[in-house]
């Protein structure tokens, strides 16, 4: 069930980000139109991370969340992809596709560091920092 939630939600998030992205296009407002495509970068290129974020995994080694990392690789991959076409012109380019690739794991990486470091237990000044 995470693994489907977590997909459903990073899904959701990159699709309103492009609707965001359609609406500020048609509308002639530059700076929604801009907003909204570096909101659709951050999506695709972390979808695996936010997917397992969303998924709610707080251990990643687990099988759950290592399938929701692969299939959101794929999604993110592809929405990557699709997205530097649009950059290029809607025209294809042999570097897309390993730039792809860099950007989504590089990206998933650095979200699931930050993601890592914010859900730390915090020390409670004046303990040992030992649990009971």
């Amino acid at each position: 069930m995470a693994v489907a939630r977590g997909t459903i939600l990073a899904f959701g998030l990159f699709a309103a980000s492009f609707a965001l992205h359609i609406v500020g296009g048609a509308t002639g407002q530059g700076w929604l139109f801009a907003i909204a495509v570096g909101l659709i970068y951050l999506s695709a290129t972390g979808f695996p991370a936010i997917a397992m974020m969303l998924g709610g995994f707080r251990n990643l080694e687990t099988q759950p969340a290592r399938l929701t990392g692969a299939i959101g690789a794929v999604g993110g991959y592809v929405f990557t992809t699709g997205a530097l076409w649009a950059t290029n012109g809607r025209a294809f380019a042999w570097w897309e596709f390993p730039l792809a690739t860099v950007l989504v794991l590089v990206s998933s990486v650095v979200f699931l560091a930050i993601w890592r470091i914010a859900t730390l237990p915090r020390q409670v000044p004046g303990t040992s920092g030992t649990a009971p």
